[in-house]
């Protein structure tokens, strides 16, 4: 390395490498949500963000226990690596962690008891609509802490169809809620679950399969490894949002320049601050996982 003239180097933040068209996109972006906070003083229990994230029914580790030597290395799975769930997670600037909303691709309810703090629906693809979009309005949303109050609320989305239709713009206008649509391109550094919760939310995720997976040991009549229940992976999604602390939701606000300060002491904070050092990698939190398993 020393003589190719090679040093070890951490990754470059963004600030280092933005182009000029996101850094306008992100000024507007921070224009915007000031003068819509000005005009309203939202509080912060009203001001949130939401978002869809699939979560799959398997997820195997990329390495596992096997003889030295061998060329090919199997994990054991069920054979449902591709079968997944849409997560809706929903968050407030002042901490607070909505009840996720679960859409599995079927066409009935499952009959099984799920657990308590979880909202499930089901559609045919297991995708996101305007129907179910404006149904985690009224069930989610808009009965959130403090939301009986009818104060105005303001809700950050990303740029997704089911989000921006006109039937949601005419709910979200008659429940005084103001919606803040993310530019595109830009959800990675503005949205908040983006930025910070996604990433432990579904590391944990992973750790539930892996103790799952290694103390089960049931069988379908075919002779092969049976695949986590429905009511199973509603229990994994509520106990990995439960482990998801306050602060760190409190904190992906003013990383993506939503609950700054208004008197611009803390608009720099989105430069100052990387996805990175929000929360913990996944590398980090599987070396940690792995040496407890040891």
């Amino acid at each position: 390395m020393a003589r190719h003239d090679l040093v070890i180097r951490r990754r470059t933040s963004i600030a280092q490498r933005l182009p000029d068209t996101y850094q306008e996109k992100l000024l507007a972006f921070q224009k915007h949500v000031l003068k819509l906070r000005k005009t309203h003083n939202y509080t912060m229990g009203a001001i949130g963000n939401v978002d869809e994230t699939p979560v799959f029914f398997e997820m195997p580790g990329e390495s596992t226990v096997n003889k030295a030597g061998e060329k090919t290395v199997h994990v054991r799975t069920a054979g449902a690596e591709k079968q997944r769930c849409t997560v809706m997670l929903g968050i407030t600037a002042d901490g607070n962690k909505l009840p996720p909303f679960v859409i599995f691709k079927r066409k009935t309810l499952p009959k099984e008891k799920l657990p308590p703090g979880i909202l499930v629906r089901v559609q045919e693809k297991g995708w996101m609509t305007e129907e179910l979009y404006l149904d985690w309005l009224k069930s989610v949303w808009f009965r959130r802490p403090g939301a009986l109050l009818r104060q105005r609320s303001m809700l950050v989305v990303d740029s997704f169809r089911s989000h921006l239709t006109e039937n949601v713009k005419v709910k979200m206008r008659q429940e005084k809620s103001d919606m803040v649509v993310i530019p595109g391109g830009m959800t990675g550094m503005l949205q908040p679950l983006d930025v910070s919760i996604n990433r432990p939310f579904k590391s944990h995720l992973r750790r539930f399969y892996r103790d799952w997976r290694c103390g089960s040991t049931e069988m379908t009549p075919t002779g092969r490894l049976k695949k986590p229940s429905l009511s199973q992976m509603c229990e994994w999604i509520v106990a990995a949002w439960n482990t998801i602390p306050e602060e760190m939701v409190s904190k992906s606000f003013k990383v993506t320049s939503i609950s700054n300060a208004m008197d611009g002491t803390e608009d720099d904070a989105v430069w100052l601050t990387s996805p990175d050092s929000e929360t913990s990698s996944e590398s980090d939190i599987d070396s940690n996982e792995s040496s407890d398993e040891q």
